[in-house]
Protein backbone atom coordinates (compact mmCIF):
# COMPACT_ATOMS: atom_id res chain seq x y z
CA UNK A 1 0.00 0.00 0.00
CA UNK A 2 1.13 3.54 -0.79
CA UNK A 3 -0.12 6.94 0.32
CA UNK A 4 -0.54 10.05 -1.79
CA UNK A 5 -0.08 13.27 0.13
CA UNK A 6 -2.83 15.84 -0.51
CA UNK A 7 -2.16 19.33 0.83
CA UNK A 8 -3.75 22.65 -0.09
CA UNK A 9 -0.41 24.28 -0.92
CA UNK A 10 0.88 21.48 -3.16
CA UNK A 11 0.60 21.84 -6.93
CA UNK A 12 -1.30 19.16 -8.85
CA UNK A 13 1.98 17.97 -10.37
CA UNK A 14 3.17 16.86 -6.93
CA UNK A 15 0.33 14.35 -6.64
CA UNK A 16 0.80 13.33 -10.28
CA UNK A 17 4.48 12.54 -9.67
CA UNK A 18 3.68 10.60 -6.48
CA UNK A 19 1.14 8.49 -8.39
CA UNK A 20 3.37 7.93 -11.43
CA UNK A 21 6.17 6.83 -9.09
CA UNK A 22 3.92 3.97 -7.98
CA UNK A 23 2.44 3.17 -11.40
CA UNK A 24 4.93 4.20 -14.12
CA UNK A 25 2.55 3.44 -17.00
CA UNK A 26 -0.34 5.42 -15.51
CA UNK A 27 -0.97 9.07 -14.77
CA UNK A 28 -3.76 11.10 -13.25
CA UNK A 29 -5.21 14.34 -14.50
CA UNK A 30 -7.41 16.72 -12.53
CA UNK A 31 -10.64 18.15 -13.95
CA UNK A 32 -13.09 20.94 -13.13
CA UNK A 33 -16.02 18.51 -12.97
CA UNK A 34 -16.57 14.78 -12.47
CA UNK A 35 -16.86 12.43 -15.42
CA UNK A 36 -19.82 10.23 -16.14
CA UNK A 37 -19.09 6.55 -15.48
CA UNK A 38 -17.82 4.86 -18.62
CA UNK A 39 -17.24 8.16 -20.41
CA UNK A 40 -14.26 10.47 -20.63
CA UNK A 41 -14.12 14.13 -19.68
CA UNK A 42 -13.61 16.92 -22.20
CA UNK A 43 -9.97 18.00 -22.42
CA UNK A 44 -10.94 21.66 -21.99
CA UNK A 45 -12.06 20.76 -18.44
CA UNK A 46 -8.54 19.60 -17.49
CA UNK A 47 -6.74 21.73 -14.90
CA UNK A 48 -3.13 22.83 -15.40
CA UNK A 49 -0.66 20.81 -13.33
CA UNK A 50 0.91 23.93 -11.78
CA UNK A 51 -2.41 24.79 -10.04
CA UNK A 52 -2.36 24.42 -6.26
CA UNK A 53 -4.75 21.82 -4.87
CA UNK A 54 -6.33 24.29 -2.46
CA UNK A 55 -7.62 26.36 -5.38
CA UNK A 56 -9.65 23.47 -6.80
CA UNK A 57 -10.64 21.42 -3.73
CA UNK A 58 -14.34 21.42 -2.90
CA UNK A 59 -13.52 20.03 0.56
CA UNK A 60 -10.63 22.13 1.89
CA UNK A 61 -8.46 19.81 3.97
CA UNK A 62 -5.09 18.12 3.96
CA UNK A 63 -4.60 14.38 4.24
CA UNK A 64 -3.63 11.24 2.38
CA UNK A 65 -5.19 8.78 0.00
CA UNK A 66 -4.27 5.13 0.45
CA UNK A 67 -3.49 3.52 -2.89
CA UNK A 68 -3.59 -0.23 -3.31
CA UNK A 69 -2.63 -2.02 -6.53
CA UNK A 70 -5.78 -4.18 -6.30
CA UNK A 71 -8.06 -1.11 -6.07
CA UNK A 72 -10.14 -0.59 -9.18
CA UNK A 73 -9.86 2.70 -11.06
CA UNK A 74 -13.40 3.88 -10.31
CA UNK A 75 -12.87 3.38 -6.56
CA UNK A 76 -9.56 5.25 -6.70
CA UNK A 77 -11.12 8.19 -8.55
CA UNK A 78 -14.11 8.26 -6.17
CA UNK A 79 -11.76 8.51 -3.16
CA UNK A 80 -10.45 11.84 -4.45
CA UNK A 81 -13.97 13.18 -4.88
CA UNK A 82 -15.34 11.90 -1.56
CA UNK A 83 -12.38 12.86 0.65
CA UNK A 84 -11.16 16.09 -0.97
CA UNK A 85 -13.72 17.20 -3.55
CA UNK A 86 -11.20 16.64 -6.36
CA UNK A 87 -12.11 15.19 -9.73
CA UNK A 88 -9.42 12.95 -11.21
CA UNK A 89 -9.22 10.65 -14.18
CA UNK A 90 -6.66 7.86 -14.61
CA UNK A 91 -4.85 7.62 -17.95
CA UNK A 92 -2.89 4.64 -19.25
CA UNK A 93 0.10 4.76 -21.57
CA UNK A 94 -0.82 3.22 -24.91
CA UNK A 95 2.01 3.38 -27.38
CA UNK A 96 2.91 7.02 -27.75
CA UNK A 97 -0.33 8.45 -26.32
CA UNK A 98 -2.16 8.53 -23.00
CA UNK A 99 -5.69 7.07 -23.00
CA UNK A 100 -8.39 7.76 -20.44
CA UNK A 101 -9.26 4.51 -18.73
CA UNK A 102 -12.97 5.39 -18.56
CA UNK A 103 -13.98 2.30 -20.58
CA UNK A 104 -11.97 0.06 -18.24
CA UNK A 105 -12.61 1.75 -14.88
CA UNK A 106 -13.52 -1.65 -13.43
CA UNK A 107 -9.91 -2.81 -13.91
CA UNK A 108 -7.50 -2.57 -11.01
CA UNK A 109 -4.71 -0.02 -11.00
CA UNK A 110 -2.28 -2.94 -11.28
CA UNK A 111 -4.08 -4.34 -14.34
CA UNK A 112 -4.04 -0.92 -16.00
CA UNK A 113 -0.35 -0.45 -15.26
CA UNK A 114 0.51 -3.95 -16.54
CA UNK A 115 -1.43 -3.31 -19.75
CA UNK A 116 0.56 -0.10 -20.29
CA UNK A 117 3.81 -1.90 -19.53
CA UNK A 118 2.95 -4.75 -21.90
CA UNK A 119 2.19 -2.32 -24.73
CA UNK A 120 5.38 -0.38 -24.09
CA UNK A 121 7.47 -3.55 -24.15
CA UNK A 122 5.70 -4.81 -27.25
CA UNK A 123 6.30 -1.52 -29.02
CA UNK A 124 9.68 -0.99 -27.33
CA UNK A 125 8.69 2.45 -26.19
CA UNK A 126 10.68 4.12 -23.50
CA UNK A 127 8.86 5.57 -20.54
CA UNK A 128 7.97 9.17 -21.30
CA UNK A 129 7.73 12.05 -18.93
CA UNK A 130 4.30 12.58 -17.36
CA UNK A 131 4.84 16.25 -18.23
CA UNK A 132 4.30 15.34 -21.90
CA UNK A 133 0.78 16.09 -23.04
CA UNK A 134 -1.01 15.29 -26.25
CA UNK A 135 -1.98 18.25 -28.38
CA UNK A 136 -5.71 18.82 -27.93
Amino acid sequence: MHRLKIENLLPIESVQKQFNGIFPYLKIEFFREPHVAGKGTAKNKMIDSSTRLGLIQKLKKDGTIEVKAEMNVSTFEKLFEDRFGLYVQVFRKSGSIWLETSATDSWTLEQQNEEGKSLAQHLRIERESTDDHDVY
